[in-house]
């Protein structure tokens, strides 16, 4: 699946960024609180997009995509933001942070949402991330029966149950995209893939000398531009962090230092 946009002004990638999550599938399918494809065809069927707003956080990725579904949710018409990033502790020590408390307004029913934006590469029988201590088996056990159960904590209950009541709900929004290997094949672990998650291809760096690839900022990975948005550049032989790139066909590629995943391992 490709979903590109133009390179353009801060508040146009706002713009395309806030489309790219209204149109990226889920990676993961098979849990009861995985928000599905159907669940996100129907968020975005009624979602009012805000317009020309740019967003003033922190540079991590994953803080920018947390916004954005901030943004989304105060404008959705279907859809109450109560709170987010509620600190959960016990006897000084944290447990966590619950992203969202969402009111379904045409239910009244309180859930409990988390949001990830993630990006794994199949090696092996394994799903690791650029940064290989990430894993895709291990975040989405850890989202599912750590993150989501915040809000079934006891401190949880109470802290917050009188002021927003029983949670009915709880859903894992997790997109972003899952690249395969061009030229070995590594299929990945057997964890449930959602079958409309978004696709590209990696190598590494020695690798992708006759590729014609043009490399993006980590800023643009939710929303890729096109090829023909980008500079000319060398060719990307010599990498020594993970570099997302576009192809001439506007396939979206992970070009990978020499001795990842093991050395990344190692950081």
């Amino acid at each position: 699946m490709s979903i590109l946009y133009n390179k353009t002004t801060p508040s146009d990638h706002a713009d395309n960024s806030f489309n790219a999550i209204l149109t990226l599938p889920p990676l993961l399918d098979g849990h009861p609180f995985i928000a599905n494809q159907h669940w996100l065809d129907e968020f975005a069927s009624n979602a009012i997009t805000p317009k020309g707003i740019e967003y003033q956080g922190g540079r991590r990725l994953g803080f920018f995509y947390q916004w954005l579904w901030q943004q989304l949710i105060v404008h959705h018409p279907c859809y109450e933001l109560l709170a987010e990033e509620i600190q959960l502790s016990v006897d000084k020590r944290t447990l966590g942070a619950v992203d969202f408390l969402v009111r379904d307004l045409r239910t009244g029913e309180v859930e409990h949402w988390e949001v990830a934006i993630k990006f794994y590469l199949a090696f092996e029988q394994r799903w690791p991330g650029p940064n290989a201590r990430d894993d895709l088996d291990k975040k989405a056990h850890k989202m599912l029966t750590h993150q989501l159960m915040l809000s079934d904590h006891p401190a949880f209950i109470d802290q917050y149950h009188a002021q927003f009541g029983q949670i009915s709900q709880r859903r894992l929004i997790m997109q972003g995209r899952l690249f395969y290997p061009a030229f070995s094949n590594y299929s990945g672990s057997g964890i449930q893939l959602a079958q409309e998650a978004a696709q590209g291809s990696w190598c590494y760096s020695e690798q992708a000398a006759r590729l014609n690839l043009r490399s993006i900022a980590k800023p643009e990975w939710l929303a890729p531009p096109r090829y023909r948005q980008l500079a000319e550049e060398p060719a990307l032989t010599a990498v020594s962090n993970p570099t997302m790139a576009i192809a001439p066909d506007d396939k979206v590629w992970f070009v990978m230092p020499e001795h990842w995943p093991h050395s990344s391992m190692k950081k």
